[in-house]
Order: structure tokens, then sequence, then C-alpha cells
């Protein structure tokens, strides 16, 4: 038993592979996150049911969701049987991935060996869903911002170009711009980026160019930061 226990912490017993998932705290967050509120809206639970179904350690906490994902999983067999119900795209079911992930995220709070959960993972191919979510993300953050100096240098952001600049879909682009989670990274960086530039570079292009609109105070100060990040790099 104890040479099992040994093997079982030992920073050797993983082999190629990672023991870890490969998500960052960013993206846990966003994920647990977006667990609750599907819990909340689809299964009628309160906050503090959701989120206690998520991060608490005790089996017990788990048993409820535990049973509405297996008649959610049920819904979606019965409606994969019948021609033509389309159970996911109707809304009458949550989809597999959905009901995976979830379930996963219910037994990462337990006291579960990595390599154990890990393996979960990927029988159910919610490690490769996982990774598709955050690089999802991670594009849609940065069109934001991209979006944001745009706005900011009085610019047009077209869907066609924003999408080359972030190697997607114009598709995606439309439809990022519908959400609310978007705009909120939209409105943070401008803020973000406002501020910062105004505060370093503002006073310094209106005393040598005299009086300027915002928009072009803006389009010189992203230059200059621009220009500072490049001579920091070459040094």
């Amino acid at each position: 038993m104890k040479e099992l226990v040994d093997f079982a912490h030992s920073p050797k017993n993983g082999g190629d592979f990672s023991a870890k998932p490969d998500m960052t705290h960013d993206a846990h967050l966003s994920r647990l996150n977006a667990h609750a509120r599907l819990i909340e809206e689809r299964g009628g639970y309160h906050r503090q049911e959701a989120s206690l179904v998520l991060v608490n350690s005790s089996w017990e906490t788990k048993e409820r969701c535990a049973l509405w994902l297996r008649t959610e999983l049920k819904q979606l067999r019965d409606g994969e049987a019948r021609v033509g119900t389309a159970p996911i795209r109707n809304r009458l079911a949550l989809s597999r991935i959905q009901i995976a992930d979830l379930a996963v995220t219910m037994l990462e709070c337990l006291q579960v060996g990595d390599n154990l959960l890990c393996l979960f993972q990927e029988l159910l191919n919610v490690d490769r869903h996982r990774k598709e979510l955050a690089t999802v993300d991670e594009k849609l953050e940065m069109a934001a911002q991209i979006e944001a100096q745009f706005i900011l240098k009085g610019f047009p952001c077209k869907v066609q170009e924003l999408a080359k600049l972030v190697s997607v879909r114009p598709s995606s682009v439309t439809r990022w711009r519908r959400s609310e989670k978007y705009r909120h990274w939209v409105e943070f960086y401008q803020n973000l980026w406002s501020e910062g530039l105004r505060d370093e570079y503002f006073e310094k292009i209106k005393r040598e160019h005299g009086p300027l609109t915002d928009e072009q105070c803006f389009r010189m100060a992203f230059h200059m930061y621009q220009e500072r990040v490049t001579a920091r790099q070459a040094r």
C-alpha cells in the first residue's frame, strides 16, 4: 500500500502526459461561471446551491445535480432515437459535451487523483473541448482589445478586417459582437487604454503638437507606446 501511495505522489509517475488539465486561471474561472449560470438557468437551482455543486468537496452536494444531468442525458438519447427531433438545436436537452464537462467539473473538487481525473476528461473528450474553448476565449478577448483601440483612434472597425487580424471567420466576429461578454471586454479595454495613455502621453503630445482631438491624441499615443515596447524588446 505504501509503495502505491508513494508512486501516486511521485513526480515521475506522469510519463509523457500532463497530470494537470491544461487550463489557465482565467479560463477556469470563466468555465465555473458559465457552469453556474447553466445550473441556475436550466437546472432551476439557486446561485448558492450551484456554487456548492461546483466547489464543495462533499459528494452529497453533487447528487441532485447529477440526477438532473442524467435526466438531460436521457432526454438527449430519447430525442436522438426519434427522427427529426433535433433535441440539442431545439433546446430539448443539453449536448453530450456540456453534460460531460459539467460532470468532470463536479469531480474536480473531490479527492480524485490527477491522472484518474485526466483519464475521464480524455475518455469524454472534455480536455479537447476545454482547450478549444480557451482558444476561442483568447481570440475573443484579443478582438475586443483591437476593437477598443480602433474606437479610441476614431477609426471604423469592419468585421472582415477584425476577423483577419485575429484569424477567425467573419461570422465569429459578428456573433461575438452580439454577446454581452464581448461588449464587456471592449469597454474594459477602452477604459484601460484610455486611462493609461492619457496619463502617460497626452500632456507631452499636446505640448509638442498643440490642441488636438482625443482621437488624434490616441493615434499618436498608441504609436509612441508601440515604439517604446519595440525598443524595450530590442534591449
